[in-house]
């Protein structure tokens, strides 16, 4: 399997939602939390931003070194790397929930975030 059809869409993806994040930030929160205090819309919105600008970071190292590197090793490494971030993210999110910040968890990510971690795992093995 060539390693670029497992990293584009690892990469792609994860930099779509943080551009939307980043450009929408206020629309973003409302559709994931509700409606939220009018004295803390600024403040959640540029926390979003700043969460969207980390989401970006990996997207955009992905694709940097996706079509950068050699395929084999290094861009292995790459995917299980990537993976390990998808790992992390969704640890991050089931433990917004089990630590009660959250009353449900959204669904996009709770699909999206798996995908894109066995699209990784699967795209390194082959």
């Amino acid at each position: 399997m060539n390693d670029l059809f497992a990293i584009v869409p690892a990469s792609a993806i994860i930099l779509l939602i943080a551009i939307r994040k980043i450009v929408m930030p206020v629309k973003f929160n409302q559709e994931i939390i509700g409606d939220i205090h009018p004295d803390e819309v600024d403040n959640s919105a540029a926390m979003r931003m700043m969460i969207g600008a980390g989401f970006g970071g990996i997207g955009l190292m992905g694709l940097i070194l996706g079509f950068t590197l050699e395929q084999g090793e290094a861009t292995t490494t790459l995917l299980y790397a990537m993976a390990a971030a998808y790992a992390f993210l969704l640890g991050a999110l089931l433990l917004v929930k089990q630590k009660g910040h959250m009353d449900h968890l959204p669904k996009p990510p709770l699909v999206i975030f798996p995908t894109m971690l066995v699209l990784c795992i699967v795209g390194a093995v082959l």
